[in-house]
């Protein structure tokens, strides 16, 4: 029986821009400090893609035929095309439409440098946290899950956790990946999807905030039963921290050009999950991850890279 991952998370339209010169030379600094902003960008190309942190790893996912379960709430817009797009990438959708809303979006704007400024519209992913996992994936299809990400919102991520690893219990890894959002959080909503996980993923700046919010240190987070924190460094490569260990760096893979970086992160991942699916080590697993995050970057767009 072939072992399956689970992705939950959000699914998105992503409306993506090109702007002129650098988001830095527009922030006001005043004596050397942030001043009062008043910003306006000028942009080229603008494109919209199929998105969001679930849609990406599964269609990672789906293209290293790991046949993924991807779990998540959306509007009506999301039937037909959308639906389709990843039906076709081997991911089996199992999508719970919210007929009075829409599905997410997500407006991102990149410069020059490759940085960006993004806005999160949740709509229907809003939802989430209250859309029937077991009357949407049967307990039968579950119990053929070995690994399980969940991907956003925490908040919206628990009550999905729980009941994984209710079924589950530790024949599942699980990985919890608050991504941007682990800004919006408080400490006792980050702790609780602490508590349930195998693996604790974030990149350099998300991992800074989670130390912020829990007022720990890397080497006390594992004090919730984190078995492992990948940290994500983009260009720099990812490190591995395991509880007694020294830390493990593991180098990026160079990429043959870089288009663009949405989703570079979320294909890192589906490397990740793939690897550790394969019965790979850790180190191995997020060595794949890179590999595929570099392959992603020469694209435009989070689902249009191909292996």
């Amino acid at each position: 029986m072939q072992k399956r991952p689970l992705v939950v998370g959000s699914v998105a339209i992503d409306i993506l821009f090109d702007i002129h010169g650098t988001i830095q030379e527009k922030i006001v600094l005043v004596d050397g400090k942030l001043g009062g902003q008043n910003l306006m960008f000028t942009a080229g190309m603008k494109e919209e893609r199929y998105g969001g942190t679930g849609g990406n790893i599964a269609y990672g996912l789906g293209l290293l035929g790991a046949k993924p379960i991807l779990f998540a709430s959306a509007g009506p817009d999301f039937e037909n095309l959308f639906r389709r797009h990843l039906v076709k990438k081997g991911i089996d959708v199992r999508v719970y439409v919210d007929p009075s809303n829409w599905t997410a979006t997500f407006y991102g704007m990149s410069d020059r440098q490759k940085e960006q400024i993004g806005i999160w519209q949740p709509n229907a992913h809003a939802n989430l946290g209250r859309a029937p996992l077991l009357e949407t994936v049967s307990e039968t299809e579950l119990k053929k899950v070995s690994v399980a990400i969940f991907s956003g919102h925490p908040a919206l991520l628990y009550p999905h956790m729980q009941k994984v690893r209710k079924l589950l219990g530790k024949k599942v890894q699980m990985i919890f990946d608050p991504g941007k959002m682990i800004t919006l959080e408080d400490r006792r909503v980050l702790e609780r999807g602490m508590r349930l996980a195998d693996i604790f993923i974030v990149n350099e700046v998300e991992l800074h905030q989670a130390h912020k919010t829990l007022n720990r240190t890397t080497e006390e987070i594992f004090d919730f039963g984190i078995k492992a924190i990948i940290e994500t460094r983009g260009e720099t490569g990812s490190i591995i921290y395991q509880k007694g260990s020294p830390a493990t760096v593991i180098p990026a893979v160079k990429a043959k050009k870089v288009v663009e970086t949405t989703g570079a992160g979320d294909a890192y991942r589906a490397g990740l999950i793939h690897g550790l699916l394969k019965g790979k080590t850790l180190r191995e697993s997020c060595e794949l991850g890179a590999k595929i995050a570099a392959k992603s970057v020469a694209f435009r767009g989070a689902q249009t890279y191909r292996l």
